[in-house]
């Protein structure tokens, strides 16, 4: 069954001023949303093309991130000789005044730049001394060892004790981070205290064991250790120091030492990741060529609001619609009873009746390529009469409805179209 129903009918009701600005009004609309969806898509495929030209890389620029606790530890052993520069000392030779030292320390790398270290140094310093010196050495028949005719002798001595450095990479810190640098100058200085030993003369002359002397040096020193890396786990390194001690007498010493640096856990530092746009770089013709297609957009753009302003302004030409035909009901062949769909579909043109208070034709049909003439017959009563009563029932007054039947065929199209021709036409009175 096909109804043809209430929206030709609705808009028949209208006035034509009313349809020519509801018409009006759609086309326009419709206009403006199919120009503005254009340029949002243009605006959105912009966009996303941009987008994805963003990269994001490393820029070491912005700092560095620090590592966690457990990173950047090392393990320091070195060991070398010094010469002492003390009051009494620059009387020996210099050849007698090299002695030897060592140290073993552990650090931790807080930043690329700065770090600290804790450990134990040992020294065995040699020089000179005075004849009641408490560190004075002496020879194998047990008499002190004499400097020639100076008046002064042989000094030697042990000192070991904690210390503490401060540490800041020089190359990082000028020169910027750079996990895969070969070499790098580390600068240190640091404070501690020794405990000394002297080997002095036992009591025959025989016995030179070292005893503790029961002195207790502080010390500072300074010094600049040349870093050299092997592998990530591994830095060899030469270590110049200058050392000051047993201040009262203001003794000191130079030192040259040879080392390693053993890494533990991460020893390399991340850079933040930040967002890198591209750089786009043109020459004088592509920069014109892009000022005139942006003014040939501009234009473009004009151009669009025109036609939107005139369709607006734009009258729309008066339609005339047929609204005579209100409805068509269809039956199956050899059938007149109402289906619930055609039943609910009635309701509607019911309605549309009361609203009008105007008459309406109701003509029954029936197919002649099948069934006898007095089958057809009934069959057109039937359907016109179940429409009539229907419509009835739902209100419509029976004097706005005029009943008929008609013998010839809805469309005559042939055979094939016989469906079309088993109806009930609902048509305004005329």
């Amino acid at each position: 069954m096909r109804v043809d129903l209430l929206k030709n009918h609705y808009l028949c009701t209208l006035k034509d001023t009313d349809k020519d600005i509801f018409i009006n009004f759609k086309y326009c609309c419709s206009m403006k949303k199919s120009v503005l969806l254009a340029l949002a898509a243009l605006a959105f495929g912009g966009a996303s093309a941009m987008a994805q030209e963003v990269t994001y890389e490393p820029d070491c620029s912005q700092g560095l991130l620090v590592n966690k606790n457990k990173d950047n530890w090392f393990l320091t052993v070195q060991g070398g000789s010094n010469v002492m520069f003390g009051k009494h000392d620059i009387k020996a030779d210099l050849k007698n005044r090299f002695g030897f030292n060592g140290a073993l320390f552990v650090g931790k790398w807080v930043t690329p730049t700065f770090g600290f270290r804790f450990g134990a140094n040992w020294i065995m310093p040699k020089g000179a001394t005075t004849a009641n010196g408490e560190y004075v050495k002496y020879n194998k028949d047990g008499m002190p060892a004499a400097i020639g005719n100076t008046g002064y002798y042989a000094e030697k001595f042990m000192g070991l004790g904690p210390e503490f450095d401060v540490m800041v990479n020089l190359t990082n810190w000028w020169c910027g981070y750079k996990p895969n640098r070969v070499y790098n100058a580390v600068v240190h200085g640091g404070a501690g205290a020794y405990w000394t030993w002297g080997r002095n003369m036992g009591q025959k002359g025989t016995n030179f064991n070292w005893h503790r002397a029961h002195n207790t040096w502080m010390f500072a020193n300074v010094g600049l250790q040349n870093n050299f890396r092997l592998s990530s786990v591994v830095d060899i390194f030469v270590d110049v120091q200058y050392e000051i001690f047993d201040l009262p007498k203001l003794t000191h010493d130079v030192s040259a030492s040879l080392g390693l640096n053993f890494n533990f856990g991460k020893s390399e530092w991340n850079c933040p990741v930040t967002q890198v746009c591209p750089t786009w770089k043109y020459t004088d013709a592509e920069g014109d060529a892009l000022v005139a297609k942006l003014n040939n957009a501009e234009n473009q753009i004009a151009n669009l609001q025109q036609q939107l302003d005139a369709c607006l302004r734009r009258p729309v030409e008066t339609k005339t619609m047929d609204c005579e035909g209100l409805a068509t009901v269809y039956y199956p062949i050899n059938q007149y009873g109402l289906s619930s769909r055609e039943k609910t579909i009635l309701k509607s043109v019911a309605a549309v009746m009361q609203e009008s208070g105007k008459k309406y034709v109701l003509t029954g049909y029936a197919d002649n390529y099948t069934g006898t003439d007095e089958i057809n017959a009934a069959l057109r009563e039937n359907r016109v009469n179940g429409v009539k009563n229907y419509l009835v029932k739902c209100g419509v007054n029976a004097d706005q409805l005029v009943v008929k039947t008609d013998a010839n065929n809805l469309t005559d199209l042939g055979v094939k179209a016989a469906p079309l021709d088993r109806a009930v036409t609902i048509r305004l009175a005329e």
